[in-house]
């Protein structure tokens, strides 16, 4: 695992990074330095589904023609595992979408998750090709574009206002929950202080939970903290294959300890209506999320089909053999070119840098717009 510490250095920067490509109707004073570029255009929650559908596609065909990824390689099997929870979840979208049903919410938050957990796997393939790396910075663009413009967390936004009771109480409680993951990664932490890898892992989760300790109870800060709790759900899944055999039990309790949050998000977003002729309304797009590659509707659906149909679950004997390979190899590198064009500035909130901007709008009004 030795080799991994200083790529997890820079995993929150590096490949698939979610830059701030949604920008607010009323850009708020705080952001202003990010919100001078112009829109390359619009687009409506169906266009960004198709978007993020034909960036997926492109890239697994890619990953498919280059040996260096082929999914029977043990390393690469987290990676196209996330590639698979994100096809699948994205269908899920999609279905929903068209039923105009709770599955559209659901899917997005999860192929959300999965993309934060793909921009960590992908470390282990120790790949360097550009162009998986190129469509999945645009798959990440379009998932993020849906996730902050069509949810049930943008609905609430919205609507505008305090927070009721209810929703202080439940900010309290998640804010009770972080604090209990924190003990859990405190606890874990001191058993693993020779696993480096591991350590910088528990490092990243436990960063998000001190931020949400320290939130307001404000409306900005609710929703901000709902959405960066994809990041945290990302990291606790991503890292669990960089987690070393003896310390893999421990460690599942925090994967375990997200049941009980999905529990509540699942109850909370029944509570806050919806009205869906806001997935026919177009948001500016910041971000260049074409992809260059032209793909047919059949070769799209066959890629999907790839990811979504494939066995890609490392065995115990693989799991033992890459951290074996892995500490071997004591030579630490800097991934490549991903990290290029990615300015110093961004390095604090990258993590998502959407929920930022949903945070922050309209804050002189009270959330309102």
């Amino acid at each position: 695992m030795k080799k991994f510490v200083g790529l997890l250095l820079c995993l929150s920067l590096s490949f698939f990074i979610v830059a701030r490509a949604a920008k607010p109707s009323h850009p708020p004073a705080a952001a202003a330095r990010t919100t001078q570029k112009k829109a390359t255009g619009q687009a409506n929650a169906e266009a960004l589904l198709n978007d993020a559908s034909r960036a997926l596609a492109a890239m697994i065909k890619d990953a498919r023609a280059d040996s260096g990824l082929d999914p029977d390689i043990a390393r690469n099997k987290p990676f196209w595992k996330s590639i698979q929870l994100i096809a699948k979840n994205l269908k899920t979208a999609k279905t929903g979408l068209a039923a105009e049903n709770h599955d559209f919410f659901k899917g997005i938050a999860e192929a959300r998750r999965a993309q934060e957990q793909m921009k960590i796997d992908w470390q282990l393939t120790n790949s360097k090709n550009k162009q998986v790396i190129e469509n999945g910075k645009k798959l990440g663009d379009a998932i993020a574009l849906l996730r902050i413009n069509y949810s049930k967390e943008a609905a609430r936004k919205k609507a505008g206002g305090e927070l009721t009771a209810n929703e202080k109480a439940e900010f309290e409680k998640i804010k009770a929950q972080q604090k209990d993951l924190l003990a859990k990664i405190s606890r874990l932490e001191k058993s693993a202080q020779k696993d480096k890898a591991l350590e910088k892992g528990l490092h990243e989760i436990q960063k998000q939970a001190e931020r949400v300790l320290t939130e307001p109870a404000t409306l900005d800060a609710y929703i901000a903290t709902l959405y960066s709790l994809d990041v945290q759900a990302g990291l606790i899944r991503g890292y669990e294959y960089y987690v070393d055999k003896p310390w893999r039990a421990a460690y599942l309790e925090l994967v375990d300890w997200f049941t009980g949050y999905d529990t509540w998000y699942n109850t909370w977003c029944d509570t806050v209506s919806y009205d869906w002729a806001l997935v026919d309304t177009s948001v500016d797009v910041y971000q260049d999320i074409t992809v260059s590659e032209s793909l047919s509707e059949d070769e799209i659906s066959s890629e999907e089909s790839y990811a979504e149909s494939g066995s890609f679950d490392m065995s115990e004997a693989e799991e033992e053999r890459v951290a074996a390979e892995e500490e071997a190899n004591e030579q630490v590198t800097a991934g490549g070119n991903i990290m290029e064009g990615v300015s110093d500035d961004d390095d604090e909130e990258s993590d998502y840098s959407g929920a930022n901007d949903v945070g922050d709008e309209d804050t002189d009004d009270g959330g309102g717009e």
